[in-house]
């Protein structure tokens, strides 16, 4: 029996999802609903904003216990200065949770 719409947008509504990252460790991440996708590609239009998207991801899709957002925009520069190695481990997994390929993405830039 084929599902009925409320069972399919009952799958389709976003989740929030425990995540171990590496390096990083358990992360609450909150995927994010089409519109808000296309919001923060509409930000990122530049060369300079495209690099920032995956840090946009992070602010839109990290929350805490509540599911409130961990960070805002004026979280920005530091998440610019993190370490790559653990900042680029936690962009990875928001851009997978949102049905992201990374290498995908890496390809294009």
């Amino acid at each position: 029996m084929a599902l009925d719409k409320s069972a399919l947008l009952a799958i389709f509504a976003p989740k929030i999802i425990d995540q171990d990252v590496p390096g990083v460790g358990a992360v609450r991440l909150r995927e994010l609903s089409a519109p808000e996708v296309s919001e923060i590609r509409e930000a990122c239009k530049t060369e300079a904003q495209k690099a920032d998207f995956g840090f946009h991801l992070v602010i839109a899709s990290v929350v805490d216990d509540t599911g409130t957002p961990t960070f805002t925009a004026a979280d920005l520069p530091a998440l610019r200065a993190s370490a790559q190695s653990r900042i680029g481990e936690l962009v990875s997994a928001v851009m997978t949770v949102n049905g992201f390929s990374v290498r995908e993405d890496a390809a294009k830039n």
